[in-house]
């Protein structure tokens, strides 16, 4: 478990070392169709909703524009989306503006994560979320 979360945390910190710009909305789209591993991208019901019935696992990572932290994490996985498990994704909320998302779920605080399992059931939050807690998820993998 732990040369598992160690090597987890080196692929993240090779990511985040690299000085790439996150991904253009080509190179987002290109990610989605090749469903070769999980993908990023930004948060629309009609995408929640296909994510829901697609029998795989995702997140989604409510942030706000105005937030530092939630900046650099968005940032981290747009850049890093290759590096998620195949069959997943993160999709990213802002947190100001999808306020149904919020009250949905009960995310009270930007920089938090919202977790789903393979049928779309929401099975849990983790606010002041790191990229550490969304592989993890992804690869299903509990701490």
């Amino acid at each position: 478990m732990k040369l598992l979360l160690l090597t987890l945390a080196s692929l993240i910190l090779i990511g985040c070392g690299s000085a790439t710009n996150p991904p253009t909305t080509e190179t987002q789209s290109a990610a989605v169709q090749s469903k070769e591993h999980g993908y990023a991208d930004h948060y629309s019901a009609e995408k929640f909703k296909a994510l829901q019935s697609s029998g795989k696992r995702f997140a989604i990572f409510v942030g706000a524009d105005w937030c530092p932290g939630c900046k650099r994490l968005s940032k981290e996985i747009l850049a890093n989306q290759a590096m998620l498990p195949k069959d997943t994704a993160i999709l990213t909320a802002n947190f100001d503006t999808d306020l149904e998302l919020r009250r949905t779920y009960g995310v009270a605080t930007k920089h938090t994560g919202i977790f789903f399992d393979e049928s779309g059931e929401h099975i849990g939050n983790t606010p002041r979320v790191v990229m550490n807690d969304f592989m993890a998820h992804l690869s299903n993998i509990t701490p």
